[in-house]
């Protein structure tokens, strides 16, 4: 393949920044840089509330995913939860076609070494392509993975 999947590291987390911004910008999100690189570095200098994986051509990030391990009631254990999953769009399809599930493979590496008995991921409605991506990914699993029937809410704690 043309690019490599690696954990980021302190000397890698500038070159991912650009690519959380995106992704932040994608679900119209702000941005704040120094509140990223303060956030992300938590996972680069400690993962015991998670990991980033970048996805590089050469020496440019292309793409990238962040675990966060989550406590689950419902099964008594640690889950991965695949919080994130970006690449850059000129990185999808064509050439190289597969970053998002290599990167998504690798997550589940990352997690199944932990310990996780699974990893869990959610997207927007209306992010067609990347549940097309999901649901290849989930045709893929060694046993039968499946969307969820869950709803998930949102209640802000402070005011815009």
């Amino acid at each position: 393949m043309s690019y490599r999947i690696e954990r980021v590291t302190e000397t890698t987390l500038g070159d991912v920044l650009p690519l959380i911004a995106e992704y932040q910008l994608f679900y119209e999100c702000e941005v704040d840089e120094e509140r990223n690189r303060r956030f992300f570095g938590e996972l680069v200098a400690d993962d015991a509330h998670g990991v980033q994986l970048a996805a590089w051509k050469g020496d440019e990030a292309v793409g990238f995913t962040t675990l966060y391990w989550v406590r689950s009631s419902t099964l008594a254990t640690t889950v991965a939860l695949m919080n994130d999953l970006y690449v850059l769009p000129d990185h999808r399809g064509g050439r190289d076609k597969g970053v998002g599930a290599e990167l998504m493979r690798a997550a589940a590496a990352e997690a199944a070494e932990r310990g996780c008995p699974s990893m869990n991921w959610e997207t927007a409605p209306d992010n067609t392509s990347g549940q097309r991506l999901y649901d290849r990914f989930l045709s893929q699993a060694p046993t039968p993975g499946s969307r969820t029937r869950w709803v998930h809410y949102g209640y802000p704690l402070t005011a815009p």
